[in-house]
């Protein structure tokens, strides 16, 4: 038994090597030259401003989220479409998270820690890094490419890491699957419902939140949760949102009907702010709105 010990230092030396080196390396360094037809012939590499000439129109979406660089790459083949691989980096798992949750329409784990896939596109997301993959055409010869790429790209990112806490705090009965942002721009606020056209909750880079979708088309609501620093942060974002979206609302009871003839809600826990939009009945935001706690 004794001699098993060196053995298993040696082993888990060469692991722990491997994987720092791993988490150093680009994921744009473990795609090939060449795959079947196609071959590389272009590579992307684009940070700062130059992010703005590449992400036509779209740049500001993955600045919001911490974008430090965006590498990638172009193959092309005889009479087959063009494939994009482009990866991006963010500054924290999260952020690529957040990026992930505005692209998706539905949830998939086929790549990464969370993916969507269609013939001419794949998108997922895992550690810090987000990852598209399109073709403008699928064909079977390139949605098969595709699908290998995702899969190489996916093997070359080591690192995972957990979800945000909030993502775990949402009610899981009604929610749309697939129907939730997770943000810390209040730019992002206005996805499903508008709210206000300035930062009626006070959201900064440090502030994490989630706007989700509950019910039927019929009858959709939608769940906001925002988590501060302190809970005095939380408190004057609750006194403000109360004043600038529903002064109706009275002390002592956290429902209110507005003028509109939906239900609103509205709680503050310790550094947390929990608000209900669009409720159809009084009943249904409050089983919401106790189910977040």
């Amino acid at each position: 038994m004794q001699t098993i010990y060196p053995l298993i230092t040696a082993v888990c030396c060469i692991c722990c090597t491997t994987f720092i080196h791993a988490q150093n390396t680009c994921p744009m360094d473990h795609l090939p030259e060449h795959y079947q037809s196609y071959h590389l012939t272009e590579r992307l590499n684009f940070e700062g401003e130059d992010l703005y000439d590449y992400i036509n129109g779209g740049a500001e979406l993955y600045l919001s989220y911490g974008l430090t660089k965006m590498t990638g790459a172009k193959y092309n083949a005889e009479n087959l479409p063009q494939i994009t691989v482009e990866i991006y980096e963010m500054t924290s798992p999260k952020d690529a998270f957040g990026v992930y949750t505005q692209s998706r329409d539905r949830e998939e784990h086929e790549f990464g820690q969370g993916s969507q896939r269609f013939n001419d596109f794949i998108l997922f997301w895992k550690g810090r890094f987000f990852v598209v993959i399109n073709t403008h055409k699928a064909t079977p010869e390139s949605s098969e490419a595709i699908r290998h790429f995702a899969t190489l790209t996916d093997r070359a990112i080591s690192a995972e890491s957990f979800l945000p806490d909030l993502v775990n705090a949402l009610p899981s009965e009604g929610l749309i699957p697939g129907g939730y942002l997770y943000f810390h721009h209040y730019i992002w606020l206005n996805a499903y419902f508008f709210i206000a056209d300035y930062n009626i909750v006070n959201i900064t880079d440090s502030t994490d939140a989630i706007l989700a979708k509950y019910g039927p088309p019929e009858a959709r609501c939608y769940l906001l949760l925002v988590e501060y620093s302190t809970a005095s942060e939380a408190a004057a974002a609750a006194l403000q949102l109360q004043k600038g979206f529903a002064p109706e609302l009275r002390p002592g009871d956290p429902f209110v009907l507005m003028e509109d003839g939906t239900w609103f809600a509205l709680r503050q826990k310790e550094n947390r702010l929990i608000a209900v939009f669009n409720g159809s009945t009084r009943q249904q935001v409050e089983a919401l709105y106790h189910s977040a706690f």
